[in-house]
């Protein structure tokens, strides 16, 4: 949606139309980032919701090829392109839970087939884990349906590192005055108006209360026809 030049196309894999450039019927990669875009209605591109009003969501998976580049493919939870993701993860059927998190770092191909298809005649997927991909270049997942930290020029924030925490220096023992020395210091106090007991500053109290503590459209490809 950022792209000034490629249109709305991002970096979506095109396997539907190939009139378009960058037609393709596989890809492979490592699977470096899954994301739960809200989906959008095929006839009117609008967002999608339940009757309840609640966001429909996809699945989003980034991959990386071995050129460093990178393609999105996005499905319906309950498609056959989601259908061939739990084939691959669990292709015996004999797991009680799967969960797609599990497809983070592995190098996959992705495979479909062009033609005419419908509700009645789903597009068929293939998805194959060749082994472990690129793990250092893995972000994770990346929950949508949650508000996510922008930037003043309206941009995604970039995530902070996390804070190391530094114990602190240790507190060194100050050497007492001699009894006479605290009594002459203790009367110029008192002839100056101070207090033995004056409040402690509010940031020497608490040395964080001014640090900050930031918290933190994708259209369905998976098209039917």
């Amino acid at each position: 949606m950022f792209d000034l030049k490629g249109g709305s196309e991002g970096n979506n894999w095109n396997y539907s139309d190939n009139t378009k450039q960058n037609y393709s019927e596989m890809i492979e990669g490592t699977v470096v980032e899954i994301s739960n875009p809200q989906a959008r209605d095929y006839n009117t591109g609008q967002p999608a919701t339940w009757p309840d009003g609640n966001p429909k969501r996809n699945l989003m998976l980034t991959l990386r090829n071995q050129a460093g580049q990178e393609l999105t493919w996005t499905f319906s939870p309950r498609s056959a392109a989601a259908n061939a993701c739990l084939a691959a993860l669990d292709p015996q059927g004999t797991r009680e839970q799967v969960s797609i998190e599990e497809l983070l770092g592995k190098f996959v191909r992705v495979q479909t087939q062009g033609g005419v298809y419908n509700a009645q005649h789903p597009r068929p997927w293939w998805l194959t884990i060749l082994g472990e991909g690129e793990v250092n270049a893995v972000r994770g997942l990346k929950d949508l349906s949650q508000p996510q930290p922008t930037s003043m020029s309206g941009m995604p924030a970039p995530q902070a590192a996390p804070v190391q925490q530094t114990p602190p220096p240790p507190v060194q023992q100050q050497q007492q005055p001699a009894p006479q020395i605290q009594a002459a210091q203790q009367r110029a106090a008192e002839a100056l108006g101070f207090q033995q007991n004056a409040p402690t500053n509010a940031a020497q109290m608490n040395p964080n209360a001014f640090n900050g503590d930031p918290t933190g459209g994708v259209y369905d490809q998976d098209i039917p026809f």
